[in-house]
């Protein structure tokens, strides 16, 4: 097993300084995984044991271990090669320019202001990101942004004629097998999130726009703990054959698919570079403090589990100590 100590410090480190209630990590190798438990499961309440099993809201990352599975699957049977414009499956989307690939790199240029958006139902909320305009930074600049696979997710409810969220269970996540993934999780098995209004966040996600979207949200909402992640992260870097995706083509994400002049990154996820041999690893975010690399190549992860919203989202020092934990792993990863 590889030496992270520096990478164990600085996430343990945010328990003992209190900058998170708890945590659950793994450190992977092919050879060794090693999992810890350390901490509360909440600042709010404050009387709550954390468990190894503890189910995670994991936001952002429902983008890649959702979504884009999907279109992966499309794409290794030739039904997509991601050149189509969003407007062939979306025809309200006005600028015939955006295409699939666009979406799933973030450099689609889709921006806008919606009004009230938090007062918007679900289909209301849906259709005015449909009409949101392409700006001038369309494939000059990889800004993410939950648009893109919110639209993405609709793209798959007009071919599949299903809620995007139905879809991500039938094809994905059932055939796993996996004991504690989904949408619609027992609120008992959830860590508490955010305090919103007078209500505590629990098996509800914390993402906004997820809640009033529901089931045809395809940017958040997906839950899971450390267990099933762990195979997840395996079908990555080669190790099991669980992800009902071929291994070719999960092989392809370790690839940059955006042109010169933008920020690199893959369909869906961002990537990280080797310091010596300069091989690009794949790695993910989400807002409610979740963390998934994996590197293909030594066959290598980290798996970090949080919840920094609890109790509100204003906590700004986690995201600073989150980057150093990125650089410290990438770099004793390196060492090895």
């Amino acid at each position: 097993m590889r030496n992270f100590f520096n990478t164990q410090q600085l996430i343990e480190d945010m328990v003992n300084e209190k900058i998170v209630a708890g945590i659950n990590y793994a450190l992977i190798s092919s050879q060794q995984t090693n999992q810890v438990t350390l901490g509360a499961a909440s600042f709010m309440p404050n009387n709550l044991q954390l468990s190894p099993n503890a189910v995670y809201d994991l936001a952002s990352l429902t983008k890649v271990l959702g979504t884009l599975n999907v279109f992966l699957q499309l794409y290794q049977t030739g039904k997509l090669n991601f050149s189509e414009p969003l407007q062939d499956f979306v025809p309200e989307f006005a600028d015939r320019r955006v295409r699939l690939y666009h979406l799933l790199t973030h450099t689609s240029g889709i921006r806008g202001w919606i009004p009230h958006r938090s007062r918007l139902t679900g289909p209301e909320l849906m259709q005015a990101l449909v009409h949101l305009p392409v700006t001038d930074e369309f494939e000059q600049r990889m800004r993410y942004a939950d648009t893109n696979f919110i639209l993405l997710g609709l793209v798959l409810e007009r071919i599949f004629h299903r809620p995007v969220q139905s879809i991500i269970q039938e094809r994905i996540l059932a055939p796993m097998q996996l004991q504690a993934t989904g949408f619609f999780p027992d609120p008992q098995a959830c860590l508490p999130t955010a305090l919103v209004g007078r209500e505590i966040l629990q098996g509800r996600p914390h993402d906004p726009k997820s809640r009033q979207l529901g089931n045809h949200c395809g940017s958040a909402g997906l839950f899971s703990n450390l267990h099933d992640l762990l195979i997840f992260a395996g079908s990555y870097l080669g190790l099991n054959q669980r992800l009902p995706v071929e291994q070719t083509v999960l092989q392809d994400l370790f690839d940059v698919k955006t042109n010169r002049q933008v920020k690199p990154r893959s369909w869906g996820w961002n990537l990280l570079f080797d310091p010596q041999y300069h091989y690009p690893i794949i790695y993910h975010t989400g807002f409610t403090g979740t963390l998934f690399i994996c590197d293909r190549v030594r066959k290598t992860g980290l798996i970090l589990l949080t919840n920094r919203v609890n109790p509100s989202g204003h906590n700004q020092v986690f995201i600073a100590i989150r980057k150093q934990i990125i650089k410290a792993f990438i770099n004793e990863n390196s060492d090895y």
